[in-house]
């Protein structure tokens, strides 16, 4: 895959306050996940469980996009010399 961006630009993204935002809000959206799965009683059908444990899993994953697109255009520039 091709990047547009410099590893340098995903670093000063990732010190930016507007990723410090995103991180709050994705933050946020975890602990309501939290509390949604205290808020079951007990009873937690599976595919509820499924479908928190997935959103909590692509807010991870999301969180940690830009240092793995960062690492990967590290690692294109050392294969690429």
């Amino acid at each position: 895959m091709s990047y547009r961006s410099s590893s340098q630009a995903f670093d000063e993204f990732m010190g930016s306050t507007v990723w410090d935002d995103m991180v709050q809000e994705m933050q946020i959206w975890l602990d309501g996940l939290h509390l949604e799965l205290e808020n079951q009683g007990g009873e937690t059908p599976d595919r509820v469980l499924h479908r928190i444990g997935g959103n909590a899993q692509a807010i991870r994953v999301f969180m940690k996009m830009p240092e793995v697109i960062r690492d990967n255009i590290i690692e294109d520039r050392k294969e690429g010399e």
